[in-house]
């Protein structure tokens, strides 16, 4: 069974079309595109999105154009969700203001040429052991990050967010990278490892990835990054940030890592992360029934990859009783020909 989501970019609508044997709670959900200039212009338009009943679902990684991706929920909420968006060189001062409100970041997106900005979303119903304390850790290299979060970790503070890669460059154009912690209620003491990935096959990382999983440990942020944290080189290292708490409990379910440079189904269960690694996609997984991690792709050319020419097609295949979550929009250039391509990360249930 064929459907196609509904796909607005830059408030106009490309294509709605529900083709299906009967109506489907939740099949035909609406999707929105906002491509990212700036912090004042994207965050009026991601609040308009939101006042409509849309939720922030991903930003894009690897383009030259940056845009944040919203997806009206499967389940729509009495009240709409709020959103800040904060340029990383005003995150340290906005911290206090954006806990006290309750705010919690979702992504952070870097326009060409523009400075990284972080999305932060307060959601219609407070959670019951929500964030109450926000930090910013600042890192020169990714190799030291351990030690750097040790110290905030043992307070309670939890990675949420990789605000920023540290760019190690020519002088005055290095810059630290940035991690967001955050401190729930009642948040007692946890420690930290952070796992190193180089090489291009990933059997050995996934055997580390799968041992902390299943022994406690709660993998807070994946990223990938190139050797000197350029955005326009080949990501050769791979970092998994993982917090343990005290009398964490051992689990049957590992987390699985995959490297592939394909698309389709790239694993029986809920996806976690997905992220370029030398020029193919790293996904990570965790085994669930009635739910599989789902790419679909789009092919681009230089033009279409840039904010004035990109045209996007969204495709859900799938059964009547499917429910299908955007979780990620990841891109690598394509070696052969230019151009990239785009494939869109869907977190995919089946039946009721």
């Amino acid at each position: 069974m064929f459907r196609r989501l509904a796909l607005i970019v830059c408030g106009a609508t490309i294509a709605v079309a529900v083709l299906a044997a009967a109506p489907v709670e939740g099949a035909d959900r609406e999707v929105a595109w906002v491509f990212v200039a700036n912090a004042a212009a994207a965050e009026r338009e991601i609040n308009g999105h939101a006042a409509r009943g849309l939720r922030f679902a991903a930003v894009t990684d690897g383009l030259p154009c940056a845009a944040v991706i919203m997806q009206s929920p499967s389940t729509p909420a009495a009240d709409a969700a709020s959103y800040r968006v904060v340029a990383d060189r005003d995150l340290a001062t906005a911290l206090p203001g954006l806990g006290d409100e309750g705010f919690e970041p979702r992504g952070s997106v870097r326009p060409l040429g523009g400075r990284t900005l972080v999305v932060w979303e307060r959601a219609p119903q407070p959670r019951p052991r929500r964030v109450t304390e926000w930090r910013l850790a600042e890192f020169d290299n990714p190799d030291t990050l351990e030690s750097v979060l040790a110290p905030l970790v043992r307070e309670g503070f939890e990675p949420r967010l990789l605000a920023r890669v540290a760019l190690r460059s020519w002088p005055g154009l290095s810059e630290k990278g940035l991690m967001l912690l955050g401190q729930r209620t009642k948040a007692g003491p946890r420690e930290v490892r952070v796992l190193r990935g180089a090489s291009r096959n990933v059997d050995a990382l996934a055997q580390e990835v799968g041992a902390l999983s299943t022994d406690g440990w709660d993998l807070d942020v994946m990223f990938t990054t190139s050797r000197d944290g350029s955005r326009n080189t080949r990501r050769e290292r791979a970092y998994f940030v993982f917090t343990r708490g005290e009398g964490a409990q051992r689990v049957s379910t590992p987390l699985k890592v995959v490297r592939s440079s394909s698309w389709g189904g790239a694993g029986a269960g809920e996806p976690v992360a997905t992220s370029l690694f030398w020029n193919d996609f790293l996904f990570v997984w965790r085994p669930a029934d009635r739910r599989r991690t789902w790419a679909t792709p789009t092919r681009l050319s230089d033009f279409d990859a840039s904010c004035a020419g990109l045209s996007l097609k969204l495709r859900l295949d799938g059964d009547d009783q499917q429910r299908s979550t955007i979780v990620g929009a990841v891109a690598r250039p394509l070696e052969a020909g230019g151009g990239y391509e785009l494939i869109v990360v869907l977190d995919e249930r089946f039946g009721f």
